[in-house]
Order: C-alpha cells, then structure tokens, then sequence
C-alpha cells in the first residue's frame, strides 16, 4: 500500500517523523567551553560586596574576593575555606564534564576539595578530593544539568580545563519534540 493510501491514522504519525527528522538535522552539538586560564582576563570586583568575578569561555567564576585567584594556568584556590562558585554567564543549565585539580602548598599543607553540584541552590552531585597529588576527573551522569559548581579546599590547590557543556536551543527542541510527540501518542491509546 503506497503512503497516499494509507488510513488517516497514518497521517499523524508521518508527521511526528518528519518532525523528529527536521528537529535532528537542526539540533547541532552542544557548546562546549574549556576553561584553562593561559590567558587570564582582568577580575571584576564590587567594592560593596567583596565579590569577585572572573570571565572566560562563557563562564563566570564568582566569590568572596579573597577565594580564588586566576594566574597564567591555573585557577588557584584553597587561601581559606570560602567557596567560589562556577556558572554560565547570565544563568542557565550546563554539564561539568571534567577538570584537572592540582594540590598548591600555602604553608599550611595539603588537604581536601570539596565540589558540588547544584541545581537551583539545591545539591545534586558531590565530590570530595584528596589534594597530596594531581588529578585529572571526569565526572559522570550526576553532574549534568547544573545551574552552579561550588568549589572549596581545606588546603590550596589549582584548578585547570575545567571542561563544561551548555545545550544548544536545537537540542532543547529536540527533546521537546519528542516529549510532544509522546504525549501525542499517549493521549490516542
């Protein structure tokens, strides 16, 4: 039976695949950013706040003036036990996919990192990292979908390619797509 005389309830059907069809060729990859800080620009800081906030890729790395500090290849934290914060500029979800932590002696000796994951303010993925060596850590599934990234140490430390993913809008299409297609097909059974 040729496509044209196919029932009705083809039709819909044909439809929701063209628009899956339509949505792939359109979606593109995700934006990758890679923060590596071999060139580090100028940190703004709020005189009324404290607060500092460093730029690159996309990204914006924000906190207390005196937490972090971005020298020619490296972002280097851990003077004291205030969190910085990673996100996207001007908000939105992305994925942390790895980063290299390096231990940084302050005179006080190694210690721990702790990062965690949030979304909307809420902890979504922790990790805690013994700093007495390098590491390099590629992180799974839990740390997808995030509005933020706080990082914290109880010794000094360095932190370098932080590698994160933001979603394009044709992605986002895409899934939308599919959940209206689904839903479509739900509500006919």
């Amino acid at each position: 039976m040729s496509p044209l005389n196919r029932p009705a309830s083809f039709l819909p059907r044909l439809v929701g695949a063209a628009a899956v069809a339509a949505a792939l060729c359109g979606g593109g990859a995700a934006h990758a950013g890679l923060l590596t800080f071999d060139h580090p620009g100028l940190i703004d800081i709020d005189n009324a706040t404290d607060i500092a906030r460093y730029h690159e890729a996309g990204f914006v790395i924000s906190g207390p003036s005196a937490s972090f500090l971005p020298l020619d290849d490296a972002m280097f934290g851990g003077f004291d036990a205030t969190p910085f914060t990673l996100s996207r500029e001007g908000g939105g979800l992305f994925s942390l996919q790895s980063f290299d932590a390096l231990p940084e002696d302050f005179g006080f000796g190694p210690g721990t990192l702790l990062v965690s994951g949030l979304l909307d303010g809420v902890q979504v993925a922790s990790l805690t990292i013994d700093l007495s060596s390098a590491s390099h850590l590629a992180l799974d599934s839990r740390w997808a979908q995030l509005t933020e990234v706080s990082f914290s140490g109880t010794g000094g430390f360095a932190l370098d390619n932080i590698a994160a993913n933001v979603p394009e809008p044709g992605s986002l299409a895409l899934t939308g797509s599919a959940l209206l297609i689904a839903l479509g097909r739900r509500r006919r059974t």
